[in-house]
């Protein structure tokens, strides 16, 4: 924003890519490379991580797949795999298949979750660790509601052991930012005291999620801002509202009192 119409008129101070904090992620449930190329044309300057949602890696064809990682890549978003889709090969007895694939592909970062799968915390740190050290894979981990993990392991325990296992940032699910329920705020407030918002990425609802509106996800996303500021890490944003997301991390909106 050195040299622009608006000059002068820049909003909050925000840092640049590559960044290290300010992260946001979008999630791809398999837009076509037109929409793509006009989500990158317009946003690639504040878009940092693009999630291939669930599968979906599947059901596009490899040079579709291939071509959509690459385009990412070039405007430096990292595309990666949706976590549930190594939960599914897990599931099918078929998860040797997985990192191999993800390499073919041209990913170079990976999810590694415990959303549905019966799984234990030490496969998480396992898959965590074979990504990252044989396969030469960032990997994000993810913690949240969960199925297969004992109720006794903390969300703040499972942080902990994804980067000990050499995860690079921890997604914070969906589910667990939009409850109710006490204990569960409490879980959540454990986990960023663990670990630092800064190593952490927020994940936003979406409709996927019994009773949620898009005015409950414009509001966690500007109870997050204000609260950790500008620079705080987002996930789970619709690529429709990746252009606004900024305007308000910037406080170029409705929030312009917060400058």
């Amino acid at each position: 924003m050195d040299s622009h119409i608006f000059s002068g008129l820049d909003g909050t101070a925000r840092s640049s890519k590559p960044r290290t904090h300010g992260l946001t992620m979008v999630a791809d449930w398999g837009i076509g490379m037109n929409a793509q190329q006009d989500l990158v044309a317009t946003g690639a300057a504040c878009c940092d991580f693009a999630k291939v949602a669930v599968g979906i890696s599947r059901l596009l064809s490899d040079d579709l797949l291939i071509a959509k990682i690459r385009h990412y890549q070039d405007h430096q978003i990292e595309p990666f795999p949706g976590g549930q889709y190594l939960e599914y090969a897990e599931v099918c007895g078929r998860a040797d298949l997985c990192f191999p694939a993800v390499v073919r592909a041209g990913y170079r970062w990976v999810e590694v979750s415990d959303n549905l799968a019966p799984v234990d915390i030490d496969w998480k740190q396992r898959m965590i660790r074979q990504a990252a050290e044989q396969f030469g894979l960032a990997v994000l981990g993810e913690v949240g509601k969960k199925e297969g993990l004992p109720s006794a392991f903390s969300l703040a325990d499972n942080a902990r052991a994804c980067l000990d296992a050499g995860a690079r940032i921890v997604l914070l699910e969906a589910a667990e930012l939009v409850s109710d329920d006490p204990e569960t705020a409490r879980a959540v407030e454990a986990v960023v005291e663990a670990i630092g918002p800064e190593h952490l990425m927020f994940e936003l609802p979406g409709p996927w999620i019994a009773g949620v509106s898009a005015s409950d996800i414009h509001r966690m996303r500007n109870l997050f801002i204000g609260r950790f500021g500008p620079e705080v890490n987002l996930g789970n944003v619709s690529p429709a509202d990746l252009i606004s997301l900024e305007a308000y991390r910037r406080g170029l909106g409705v929030n312009a009192g917060r400058v």
